[in-house]
């Protein structure tokens, strides 16, 4: 395993760029712990997801963002001030009848599809002043040579 701190934390106020900025983070951290590049992108994209779900559940509010590698993995967690849990919704993958705005909403629903996916366990929990959602990833490391 890499250099560095087994566990790091990240608190930003939630607006649009926290999600670039956590993905970066998450990159970042992962390829120092000597992450291999499929469980880099799998972490990128769970965050990614995760601090979605919270800027959009509490705008402007703190959000934070948590990586542990541990021996079961690498956990990914966010912390927003909203105590209303996620609910997975089902993509709407209907083709529109009229032209879509370049501006229009993304219509979203894959979100914790995804994170399902892509993980051994996930869930959520209740923590001081709002919940916890988390991610537990399989982590495997880059082989050497």
């Amino acid at each position: 395993m890499g250099r560095g701190p087994w566990a790091v934390r990240r608190r930003f106020v939630g607006g649009p760029e926290v999600v670039q900025e956590g993905r970066l983070i998450v990159e970042a951290q992962a390829l120092q712990w000597g992450l291999a590049e499929e469980t880099v992108q799998n972490a990128v994209l769970v965050a990614s997801e995760l601090l979605t779900n919270a800027v959009r559940a509490t705008p402007g509010r703190p959000v934070s963002l948590r990586l542990a590698l541990a021996v079961d993995g690498l956990r990914v967690e966010v912390w927003d001030t909203s105590p209303v849990r996620p609910k997975a919704s089902t993509p709407d993958l209907s083709m529109p009848e009229m032209p879509v705005p370049d501006d229009a909403p993304d219509p979203g629903g894959w979100g914790l599809g995804i994170v399902e996916f892509l993980c051994a366990e996930h869930g959520v929990r209740a923590g001081f002043e709002g919940k916890s959602v988390w991610a537990l990833l399989k982590a495997e490391f880059r082989r050497a040579g």
